[in-house]
């Protein structure tokens, strides 16, 4: 525990905390922005967020904080490896801040607020070219961040993507790819066009908007989400935020009434991100190992309740009549297997936060060549939409007809998070492989879900994924969780044995 920590580590925690709390603002200023903030703000929020980040960086960076570093190392080499890990890592943020001059910070800060707000006008205007000079300044600061963090010759894509996936490269995130995109592609092309057949009819009837947040706050609370620590409020593009983990977790949504996917997958998938965010050591707050593994790690958790865990048959045996009672007479009519057909549909389709669980990691892969060819130098920005549409039609033979619905449909590129993509593939993968691990620990877990129980899979989650915090790197935590290396094949296969069984010949 941290009150019984040797000296010098126990001032390194001291001095993390002192810092955190500056994080802490940044990230409410950040779900403010994009929930309750006027539009006149924009200007002076982006201006209180360069002065706040400059105070960060400038923080985090110390010398002083270096000498704690310096310390520790020293007073707990070769001792208890979680506090070997919490100073690994503390150096790691340490060196890597240092290395980033605190003025591009700010000017980051400030450009990225200014391009949020400019990508939502030209979205909703369908005009690339109003969005196209701030993405070329994005481009170019992420440029000079990957240029200053880079060891040697690296690459400044592989530099960035290491930013939300430590230790990972775009050869090894290729390999991934490689292993698996023949058999999706195949996949979509067996099973897509017998999907065309399935009823859904019952999914775009008129869903009462009220209806549908009590709906997704009530499958929240089974999960386990603490609404005395955490939120859920409406916004443009669904997300979940730390503001002071894991004491204040906020997750927000988007709803359709014509479309009750839209809203309660989004609901879990953020769930399943809060419950990771909520499971963290508080012990170990404002320190590294209070903090999630990586991006990939917090996808698999998502990703994981959203579609191995409520788009599955035992799920539904519970949820579904209590859907029936929450909509009366929209879903009356429907069987249950023709339920769990049309929320499993495989539809190539242009969105990708409403591509299904098949198509979705081709959406991926294609950002994830665009924004490497940016960064290689292969790619001009001013090119990006034609190729993103001809590389839509090439892998999910889909037409792009318009930007809005093609390359200005993310919000990632706007706030300059060059490399986040390529989190939400491995994801599937680490979730893919944690699901074996969960059920040879768990394994009654389809009659549990069957009877609306969800905390043991909770509590397994939190035990072994969540409260590690950053001890290991995400390769390595797979492989401690599992008891094996991460095989890319495992993803493809759950999926071509779901796709049987929801979709047969």
């Amino acid at each position: 525990m941290t009150s019984t920590l040797p000296p010098a580590l126990a001032a390194l925690v001291a001095e993390l905390r002192r810092i955190s709390p500056i994080g802490s603002a940044l990230a409410l200023l950040g779900w403010d922005q994009e929930t309750h903030m006027p539009p006149q703000g924009a200007g002076p929020r982006a201006e209180v967020l360069g002065a706040l980040t400059e105070v960060h960086h400038e923080r985090s960076s110390a010398d002083a904080l270096g000498e704690r570093i310096a310390a520790a190392e020293e007073e707990v080499a070769g001792g208890d490896p979680r506090w070997v890990a919490l100073v690994r890592e503390a150096r790691r943020d340490w060196e890597r801040t240092r290395r980033i001059p605190s003025d591009l910070a700010q000017e980051i800060a400030v450009a990225s607020s200014r391009s949020l707000m400019a990508w939502r006008g030209a979205r909703a205007a369908d005009d690339f070219q109003a969005f196209e000079p701030h993405l070329t300044a994005m481009v170019s600061l992420k440029r000079r961040v990957a240029e200053a963090l880079r060891d040697g010759d690296g690459s400044l894509y592989d530099t960035l993507l290491s930013e939300y996936e430590p230790g990972m490269s775009a050869e090894v995130f290729q390999g991934f790819c490689d292993a698996v995109k023949p058999r999706l592609v195949a996949l979509v092309a067996e099973v897509a066009p017998r999907c065309a057949r399935v009823r859904t009819d019952f999914i775009t009837r008129d869903h009462d908007p009220d209806r549908q947040l009590q709906f997704s706050r009530d499958v929240l609370t089974a999960m386990g989400y603490d609404f005395s620590r955490g939120r859920l409020d409406l916004t443009a593009h669904p997300f979940c935020t730390g503001i002071a983990t894991p004491h204040d977790v906020r997750i927000t949504t988007r709803v359709d009434r014509n479309d009750f996917n839209c809203n309660f997958f989004s609901v879990i998938h953020e769930g399943g991100h809060a419950l990771y965010e909520q499971g963290l050591d508080p012990e170990w707050s404002g320190t590294p190992l209070g903090a999630a593994t990586s991006l990939g790690i917090h996808e698999s958790q998502s990703r994981y309740y959203e579609n191995v865990i409520a788009r599955s048959e035992p799920f539904w045996v519970h949820w579904l009549p209590r859907l029936r009672a929450a909509f009366p007479g929209n879903f009356d009519d429907v069987r249950p297997e023709e339920f769990l057909a049309a929320v499993n549909c495989v539809v190539p389709s242009l969105i990708r936060t409403e591509a299904d669980e098949v198509t979705y990691s081709l959406h991926v892969m294609l950002r994830f060549e665009l924004e490497h060819a940016l960064f290689e130098g292969s790619l001009e920005v001013a090119d990006l939409p034609d190729l993103w549409n001809r590389r839509m039609k090439e892998l999910l033979g889909v037409e792009v007809p318009c930007d809005r619905e093609g390359v200005l449909q993310d919000i990632h590129w706007s706030m300059g998070a060059f490399g986040y993509f390529p989190t939400y593939f491995l994801g599937n993968l680490y979730g893919a492989q944690i699901d074996r691990a969960v059920r040879l620990a768990l394994p009654d877990l389809d009659e549990q879900l069957a009877r609306g129980e969800m905390g043991p899979l909770r509590e397994w989650l939190g035990r072994e994924v969540h409260v590690r915090g950053r001890e290991f790197p995400s390769l390595e935590l797979v492989r401690e969780v599992c008891g094996e290396e991460l095989d890319p094949l495992l993803f493809v296969e759950y999926l071509e044995e779901k796709m049987a069984r929801f979709h047969p010949a």
